[in-house]
């Protein structure tokens, strides 16, 4: 997993807690900045709104999580999604041409690569939360 920036492994997040807790598994997709590439707002804006219609049409249960740098210089807003298939959640970080996606499951948060599949732990999910 060495081609993914070193920031992706340095992420935390802010958000919306679902209530009335956090789901056993869940997901964390972008549709900013595709392949990586730093990109307007407008079109970072877009991609979100396109991601959301498709999260909303596809009936998961969704809701907002920002990551970025721990300074707070750098933040993509995404979604957290409850889903208990790795698959459905990689799926959609093809379609939006990520790089890799976060995965949390039993309280540990976890990269995936979204090329490869490959997984990497990362560290505990309450760790890296931040309450808005």
């Amino acid at each position: 997993m060495d081609p993914l920036p070193g920031e992706f492994s340095e992420a935390y997040f802010t958000g919306e807690e679902p209530m009335p807790d956090w789901p056993v598994r869940f997901a964390i997709v972008t549709a900013c900045n595709p392949d990586g590439r730093i990109v307007a707002n407008a079109v970072n804006t877009e991609a979100d709104r396109k991601l959301a219609a498709e999260l909303e049409r596809r009936e998961l249960v969704h809701f907002r999580i920002t990551g970025g740098s721990l300074d707070g210089r750098h933040q993509e807003p995404g979604w957290g999604i409850a889903t208990h298939d790795l698959a459905v959640a990689r799926d959609l970080s093809k379609r939006y041409q990520q790089l890799a996606f976060f995965w949390i499951e039993r309280g540990q948060l976890k990269l995936v690569d979204t090329e490869t599949g490959e997984i990497r732990d990362l560290a505990l999910w309450s760790e890296r939360w931040r309450r808005s």
